[in-house]
């Protein structure tokens, strides 16, 4: 089932049940300038796939241009994040282990297709904190 997060959709593919706990996928879909804060990850590493559309995806002090077909690694514990430049963006995003896809059902009656991210940031940060995941604002502007 889809799970909005702000104005991107989020459908969980495999979850720790699915998965034994090894890895969690989710499909997000979002519009033109859609970009999360950026967010390190202590428990898991994350990998992006861009399935559709461009992006700037942040890991560390790197810059990735991500276009479809490319992989974006995003090691636990290194900041990262990502921003769409395209119409519409879609990619797959894997986290080893699993756990954190649950966050975005955690998180759907907060960040609804409405909210404003920077409104909500704390309540965001303490759902982050329990799944040990700092946001540390914005990402930087590419280029």
């Amino acid at each position: 089932m889809p799970i909005r997060f702000f104005k991107q959709t989020m459908t969980i593919l495999a979850s720790t049940s699915d998965t034994n706990g090894v890895i969690g996928a989710v499909e997000v879909t979002g519009p033109k300038g859609a970009m999360p804060p950026l967010h390190v990850h202590h428990r898991e590493d994350e990998a992006f796939y861009v399935i559709e559309g461009e992006y700037s995806v942040f890991v560390g002090d790197d810059v990735i241009t991500a276009s479809p077909g490319t992989w974006v690694w995003g090691p636990r514990d290194v900041p990262h994040g990502y921003q769409v430049h395209s119409e519409r963006g879609r990619h797959l995003c894997l986290v080893m282990p699993a756990g954190f896809e649950a966050f975005f059902e955690e998180v759907a009656a907060i960040a609804t297709p409405d909210a404003d991210p920077r409104n909500e940031l704390s309540r965001l940060a303490a759902a982050a904190a329990r799944y040990d995941v700092e946001f540390l604002g914005p990402a930087p502007a590419p280029g």
